[in-house]
């Protein structure tokens, strides 16, 4: 059952079941999994709804064909599912992207493995139909090692050599000869540029224009650039209201999809097309290392901790952060120690100490420090989660890139995509027990959707927050069992 309730306010619920075709898949039976998608935290115009939430069902289907497959990964699936979102021009990934400057398409996508860390990305890339393909053969390729003469395989490559990588591996490719017929060039996406090229030359001629009118004096020279930030300041108001109209979209960077199998791999990926109207060769959040997704089997102190995450928004400030890998870091530091010390058995009267810390408090360096008081308690430990642990985490970094966002600028959505799981041991196999999803985002919405191997069809939502106050959090949390039907339709 979905919960809410979010870091500064009521959660926004999470909208109606399986969407768009109206098909219905049976639970499966066999092989366990798990599969959450986003579209991006921005503004997504209520008319488009409908064709956002039949992407996402699209791809859940697809990373679940995959993980259903005696041989599928996670990996495999999380590409399968980013294909689907990339080919689709309602988002702001391969096809659709939004335009550069200079009115290309350029793009940026990530993608690893948690149980290996395995990681491959590419950014500022043209003419590559589907650049999650080009990560994910990085990413497999680092997992092979070494290739011809010892040489280290790349992890991350940009512009005119990953697009010549891609061509050597036999990646599909556009092909275009000019921009108008390129293929990830959409209509809408020509409109938009057209419409942000008009605004910035304007904001640009008015600053050139106060800029000389207050070269007479210092003192008009002061006033003048006082002048000139109070209109940077209304044009950016503008142009905000105008890209926020009822019929248009503005999500801010990536799609982004985590999947977790049978026996508890997981992986995650973004790809993006980068925000409006973006310096030529800008690698944004999507491809950088931590930042636009992460994947991992162990905490940081290599307890077992299966979590993935994936980010989208304000960039620059998300990078900063290291956003999603801080974010799955913060979540294991939530686990509580729950430790029994057993007093020694020479003494009249034995006592229990119940000693409650969090996980950076290791076994280790308790040890260590009974040992320099010469006692000599027997120690027992056993792992408690903490309810509120995964979206108390992603609120908090969010909370952490949007303070930071408005510091520098006044694009403070942002939005990050959790998935934490829990395994149970039969035999030497791992199997999958249970995920709990959280979305959190400080934007005007955020499109999620997720799908489990006991779902009917996967759930697919449009977050909203209809506060009007800048920088508010809120979040979205489910957690899935798989040891029954889920009740989530």
């Amino acid at each position: 059952m979905a919960t809410g309730g979010g870091g500064e306010g009521e959660s926004a619920g999470a909208e109606g079941g399986g969407g768009g075709d109206g098909t219905r898949s049976c639970p499966s039976l066999g092989r366990r999994f798990f599969v959450a998608v986003h579209v991006g935290a921005g503004f997504h115009a209520p008319a488009n709804e409908k064709v956002y939430r039949r992407a996402m069902k699209r791809a859940c289907l697809a990373a679940a064909a995959v993980l259903r497959e005696g041989s599928g990964t996670s990996l495999d699936a999380v590409a399968a599912a980013i294909r689907v979102l990339e080919d689709d021009p309602i988002t702001n990934a391969g096809r659709g992207s939004s335009l550069t400057e200079s009115g290309r398409v350029e793009c940026d996508a990530s993608i690893m493995d948690g149980s290996t860390g395995s990681y491959g990305a590419v950014g500022a890339v043209q003419g590559v139909k589907n650049p999650i393909q080009v990560a994910l053969h990085l990413a497999k390729e680092q997992m092979m090692g070494s290739s011809l003469l010892g040489r280290i395989p790349p992890m991350f490559l940009v512009g005119e050599g990953a697009y010549t990588w891609a061509k050597c591996k036999g990646i599909d490719l556009v092909g275009a000869t000019s921009e108008e017929d390129n293929w990830l060039v959409t209509e809408n996406a020509k409109a938009q540029w057209v419409k942000y090229s008009s605004l910035l030359a304007r904001a640009k001629e008015s600053v050139n224009h106060a800029t000389a009118s207050a070269s007479e004096s210092s003192s008009v020279q002061l006033q003048g650039a006082e002048a000139e930030n109070l209109s940077n300041v209304k044009k950016t108001k503008i142009f905000t209201q105008s890209v926020m109209e009822d019929d248009q979209d503005c999500v801010m960077d990536t799609v982004g999809v985590v999947c977790i199998d049978d026996h508890g791999n997981v992986a995650s990926g973004a790809s993006s097309g980068g925000i409006a109207l973006k310096v030529d060769g800008r690698v944004g959040l999507a491809a950088m290392y931590g930042s636009g997704c992460w994947a991992s089997s162990k905490g940081p102190f290599g307890t077992p901790f299966i979590v993935g995450c994936c980010a989208t928004g304000a960039g620059e400030h998300l990078i900063r952060g290291f956003a999603s890998r801080e974010c799955c870091v913060s979540a294991s530091l939530c686990l509580m120690h729950h430790v029994l010390l057993l007093a020694p058995s020479h003494e009249r009267c034995p006592r229990f100490v119940k000693i409650r810390m969090y996980l950076d408090t290791t076994e280790g360096v308790l040890f260590s420090f009974l040992k320099f008081q010469h006692y000599t308690y027997k120690l027992n430990t056993y792992l408690l989660r903490s309810p509120s642990g995964p979206a108390s985490s992603c609120t908090k970094i969010l909370r952490s890139a949007v303070q930071s966002s408005s510091e520098m600028s006044h694009d403070t959505g942002a939005g990050l995509l959790l998935v934490q799981a829990d395994v149970i041991k039969r035999g030497e196999l791992s199997v999958l027990e249970a995920t709990e999803l959280v979305a959190a985002y400080s934007s005007s919405s955020f499109g999620v959707g997720y799908f489990g191997s006991n779902m009917s069809n996967p759930k697919v939502s449009m977050l909203r927050d209809s506060r009007t106050s800048s920088g508010s959090i809120q979040h979205f949390a489910t957690r899935v069992h798989f040891g029954a039907p889920s009740s989530e339709e």
